[in-house]
């Protein structure tokens, strides 16, 4: 794991979410009352405040109402115990609170209810003893005669004004700072209170729920974003989206201010992001706003082909995220992900055309090596299956194929190391060798010992070991004893239908084992001294430990037993005398012992019975093969057969067992 990895690194899903923070919302209620309310002794019938009810206010509380004295009547639900991600009032200034398990919950608290008659920004924040863990101020704005008094919170590069707030709620964190226009006509009236998060029992050092937050988060550091890029996780969805804050039916970048700029000229000094002005189109389609002037940063320089397959995409497999917020908006991501968005099998046709010289066209990465480097983080190991599209099969030998002719040997070891199914196939194999032989073995011995090879890969290297290739046989004899407890685990870890295939593939590669049980180091040495090849195979034979069988791994799993005669079946003539007959004792016992049957041993049993034909074990594979006469892969199994090579009394059995059948399975 690299540095920019782990529980503590920055995300750039993390600064997607900060910063769509605001400082401060707006929220006006759908139901209208007709809220009376008593300031100590004075009654207040309605809203705006008359002119009596003014003077007197003014005569007996200068300005401010204490909290004490305030009685409302038929008001709108002030809530003393309610969560963060259902409230109507403060739920905005932490957007994603709904995505955690474990909820805040907050309290308000009437902090005074204020007259301002002339633009006073102090009428609006508290001034009394806040309650423990206070993060907000909200005010209640009441009908009222104002002409002006314009609101504006402030927070950093944040700045958001209102101008009409009668009837409304405007909730702002207590870090804010707050301007008021002069009122140049009227007054107005409203009731200020806190807000607090519930934290008795919350450990910040233990909680696995949101982080109380006491100010819209700040924006992280150019290192912190190029730390994001770097780190970004291959599955999430190709780009982020963000909020634009300034709304408009044509955006463009040099028409962003305040937050938006902010953001976007951060993301730009970073130098590691493609930034595109986006809307969820309809159908899933993404189709350019209207009128829209530009789509790409032309800052970002984002490549023509990243352009125009982009502009091909549906939306949706760009940014799972895109619906979160009203359109429209942009999308962000690292620049690696421009392969991503062209697609492997693009991206490598791209690669192909660089190297025969058709184009020349390095994705902006600055070399044919960076396009690699970015295929290797973004495609390998490939990437599961997931919502942000269907991820086709990855050919793996395409790549291996461009790498050779590129002839850069760090990429290659960088390819051996980044993808653990690199020996997932026999074309593979082939591959390997010629890496090998034209930049050397000795480079790739880490990368030869932790291969996760699969039984193809290895089956084809023993067979081009057996028909005498010598660097095939070094790499047989050397590495399949580190490789195989790996395969024994791989067959039987694997579906039932694949393990016939995979018990051919080990038997083939323990048979090779078996007969050249040679240890590299050791040979080398030997044939050093001008010993004859026998000698030098008896000697490795006592220096090589010995493998764990697979006869035993098979006697383990029901599927394997039943799978074995059809192993030895085209294998029983080249098979030694006693692996054979072990093999078949072994077969024979596990059906003699009534354990579960697989669905595959209908049609293998036939195998058997022909394998113990003229031995004592005929008779109890016989009796257990005309229970299974009438089954479909039974009779599938005999027709398939090929007779050109059973022994007379072989054929006796196969013709009585083609016979109509009168009883056994339907």
């Amino acid at each position: 794991m690299s540095d920019d990895e782990g529980h503590d690194a920055y995300h750039l899903r993390t600064f997607a979410r900060d910063v769509a923070v605001p400082q401060c919302c707006l929220y006006k209620p759908n139901v209208e009352r007709n809220m009376t309310a008593k300031l100590g002794s004075i009654a207040v019938p309605s809203w705006p405040l008359s002119t009596e009810t003014l003077a007197a206010l003014a005569t007996t509380f200068a300005g401010r109402v204490p909290a004490k004295d305030v009685v409302f009547h038929d008001f709108h639900t002030i809530p003393r115990h309610a969560f963060m991600f259902e409230s109507s009032i403060l739920g905005e200034l932490d957007p994603e609170q709904d995505d955690d398990d474990e909820k805040l919950e907050f309290s308000m608290t009437l902090a005074h209810f204020a007259i301002d008659l002339t633009g006073d920004a102090s009428t609006l924040t508290p001034t009394t003893e806040p309650p423990p863990h206070t993060f907000a101020t909200v005010v209640y704005f009441f009908s009222s005669t104002c002409v002006g008094g314009a609101v504006t919170i402030a927070h950093g590069h944040r700045t958001t004004t209102y101008e009409a707030l009668d009837g409304c709620f405007l909730s702002f964190y207590s870090t804010c700072d707050v301007t008021v226009a002069p009122i140049t006509y009227g007054h107005r009236s409203f009731a200020v209170y806190y807000a607090a998060y519930i934290l008795d029992d919350y450990d910040s050092d233990h909680s696995y729920g949101p982080t109380p937050k006491f100010a819209p988060p700040p924006l992280p550091s150019i290192q912190e974003l190029q730390a994001a890029a770097r780190g970004y996780d291959r599955y999430d969805a190709i780009a982020v989206t963000i909020r634009l804050e300034t709304r408009s039916l044509t955006p463009t970048f040099d028409s962003l201010t305040g937050h938006d700029k902010a953001v976007v000229d951060l993301l730009l000094a970073a130098d590691v992001f493609d930034i595109a002005l986006v809307r969820a189109g309809d159908n899933d389609e993404n189709k350019d706003i209207l009128s829209l002037i530009e789509t790409f940063h032309p800052r970002c320089k984002t490549p023509a082909l990243v352009q125009e397959v982009y502009h091909q995409t549906p939306i949706h497999e760009v940014a799972a995220d895109i619906d979160k917020y009203e359109s429209p908006n942009y999308l962000v991501w690292p620049k690696a992900n421009r392969v991503r968005i062209l697609g492997y099998d693009r991206t490598l046709g791209l690669l192909r055309a660089n190297l025969d010289g058709d184009v020349v066209d390095d994705l902006g990465f600055g070399s044919l090596r960076g396009i690699f480097e970015a295929v290797f983080r973004c495609f390998y190991p490939q990437p599961r299956n997931n919502n942000y599209g269907f991820n086709p099969p990855q050919v793996t030998s395409k790549m291996a194929s461009l790498l050779y002719d590129h002839g850069d040997v760090g990429l290659i070891e960088m390819f051996l190391d980044v993808h653990d199914h690199w020996a997932d196939d026999e074309a593979m194999a082939n591959w390997l060798l010629a890496v090998l032989r034209h930049f050397g073995a000795a480079r790739f011995q880490r990368q030869l010992q932790t291969v996760k090879a699969s039984n193809a890969f290895v089956a084809q290297m023993v067979h081009l070991a057996t028909a005498g290739d010598r660097l095939a046989q070094t790499i047989a004899c050397d590495c399949i004893p580190v490789w195989w407890p790996r395969l024994l685990n791989k067959l039987t870890a694997g579906y039932c239908s694949e393990k016939k295939k995979g018990l051919f593939d080990l038997f083939d590669i323990e048979t090779y084992l078996l007969e050249h049980p040679i240890h590299v180091a050791a040979s080398t040495h030997l044939r050093r001294q001008h010993l004859p090849d026998v000698l030098v195979r008896k000697v490795a034979t006592y220096l090589t430990p010995p493998l764990a069988s697979l006869l035993e791994t098979v006697q383990a799993d029901k599927c394997l037993v039943h799978n074995l005669p059809a192993v030895l079946w085209p294998r029983r003539n080249a098979l030694c005398s006693v692996r054979l007959t072990t093999c078949i004792d072994l077969a024979v016992e596990y059906m003699r012992s009534g354990a579960e049957r697989a669905r595959c041993y209908n049609g293998h049993v036939l195998y058997l019975a022909l394998l113990t034909v003229g031995t004592p074990a005929f008779a109890v594979v016989d009796a257990d093969v005309q229970t299974r006469r009438r089954c479909f892969d039974f009779k599938g199994a005999c027709a398939a057969l090929d007779t050109s090579t059973l022994t007379p009394m072989q054929t006796l059995v196969l013709e009585e067992y083609l016979r109509r059948p009168t009883y056994g399975c339907a």
